[in-house]
């Protein structure tokens, strides 16, 4: 297909939709609030059963550059990836579809754009902590103003960059649709840590970035409904898979970097505590063992940084090798994630 198609728009606005009725056109309405224009928007309605399509075709109707695609339930990351096949626009741009925009943010992004060819864009956020339709607490999530010239000076600072939680997520980014073609970078089929691992196969093509300290994405988190919560059964080897991906990628920082994968195995126990987790007892233990038991868990027991009181207590946590320990552990945290998701963020973001 020639180049023309690829660069009918400046911005293409990626969205997966999966029963989300009550939010959707929020979301939407907060990308035809934009002051830049040049843009088109790919919902990918993702098997919802809820009245999710009728809302986006009620709204679209009037903006002829948006357009929904209706596929069987196979999660975000899949559908993803078909908005990304789907793209026109010079830069990919992702959304959730329970959060919104500044109403300058894509002119923001494209005033940077035209400053320096970046591979890559980094904003700040302001976090929503949600219990159910209620806001609990927000807070900003700010990134210093700077620009790394190079994918080595980039990849040395990609740790302290990410313990800000500004590097897991995909929403507060601008890509090249060209590098994501290019290198056929995808989402992998996973029900966690697919938007990390897609970052990091993203992050070794990424030569010029830049971080913004604007805010230009408002994110909505409900504790209660997050993944911290659910169960799935690859869920620790993704974490495995991302530690792994990091190693390679950077040698920087591996102390920090293995405090974060500890961070991540002990939040693959605690949804065993969910009423939705299929493991009876004696397989939740063996699960916990097996996590205990890992080679890469092992590694990173022994290289974990104890900067902060609760890496301390983590390290602690899974230097025991106490499969008790750490199960009542990880209750407590399902309980606090559950009874206050607003200390329970608060919690992970002094991690």
């Amino acid at each position: 297909m020639n180049n023309s198609f690829y660069n009918s728009f400046y911005f293409s606005i990626v969205i997966p939709a999966y029963n989300c009725e009550k939010t959707i056109q929020g979301t939407l309405a907060s990308i035809t609030n934009q002051t830049f224009s040049n843009y088109e928007v790919i919902i990918i309605n993702d098997g919802s059963t809820d009245g999710t399509e009728k809302k986006v075709n009620e709204y679209i109707g009037k903006h002829p550059n948006f357009s929904v695609f209706t596929i069987e339930n196979n999660g975000p990351g899949n559908a993803r990836n078909i908005g990304i096949d789907k793209a026109k626009g010079k830069y990919l741009f992702f959304m959730d579809a329970d959060d919104a925009l500044e109403s300058h943010t894509l002119e923001q992004y494209a005033g940077l754009l035209e400053q320096g060819a970046f591979d890559l864009i980094i904003a700040s956020y302001n976090m929503k902590v949600m219990d159910g339709d209620a806001l609990v607490s927000e807070r900003p999530v700010i990134v210093d103003e700077r620009h790394y010239a190079t994918n080595e000076e980039f990849l040395e600072n990609l740790y302290s960059l990410m313990n800000k939680q500004l590097m897991y997520v995909i929403w507060n980014k601008v890509y090249r649709t060209d590098i994501i073609r290019k290198h056929g970078i995808k989402f992998p089929n996973y029900s966690s840590c697919e938007d990390r691992l897609f970052n990091l196969a993203y992050y070794k093509h990424a030569n010029s970035v830049y971080t913004t300290e604007g805010i230009l994405y408002q994110y909505s988190f409900d504790g209660k409904k997050s993944l911290t919560n659910k169960y799935f059964p690859n869920k620790f080897e993704t974490f495995v898979e991302f530690y792994e991906q990091m190693q390679s990628l950077s040698t920087h920082d591996l102390a920090g970097v293995s405090a974060l994968f500890l961070k991540g195995a002990m939040s693959c126990m605690i949804p065993l505590h969910s009423k939705g987790c299929p493991l009876n007892s004696r397989e939740k233990m063996t699960y916990i063992k097996n996590i205990l038991t890992h080679p890469q868990v092992r590694y990173a027991t022994e290289n974990s940084s104890v900067d902060t009181s609760s890496r301390k207590i983590m390290r602690f946590l899974f230097s025991s090798k106490s499969v008790l320990l750490n199960y009542a552990a990880s209750n407590i945290m399902f309980l606090m994630n559950n009874l206050s998701p607003k200390f329970f963020e608060k919690l992970k973001g002094n991690f």
